[in-house]
């Protein structure tokens, strides 16, 4: 595994691991990219999401489907501040 493709099937792994742990949904409903599914993953400090390519779909087959789109506008800086948030909390219980 290399290169750009290498990188978004690893970062797939760890978002099909996210959407295991907590209520999600995954559709294809982006105009923009048709192609390629958005997995969204509602936590406790907000909503996450990201794009999925075609070839890491095998990484989401516990994942309800939607053929609704919920994404709630946030941007990716907003995203990344919702994780961290999370993370910091369970980071927390466990100490």
């Amino acid at each position: 595994m290399s290169g750009v493709d290498g990188v978004y099937r690893e970062r797939a792994h760890l978002v099909a691991h996210l959407a295991a742990a907590h209520p999600s949904t995954i559709g294809y409903h982006d105009p923009a990219e048709p192609e390629w599914a958005v997995v969204i993953i509602d936590l406790p400090t907000g909503q996450l999401s990201w794009h999925v390519a075609p070839d890491d779909m095998d990484l989401f087959e516990h994942v309800k489907r939607s053929e609704i789109n919920t994404w709630d506008g946030h941007t990716t800086e907003e995203k990344y501040a919702r994780l961290d948030a999370h993370t910091r909390a369970l980071a927390q219980k466990e100490s």
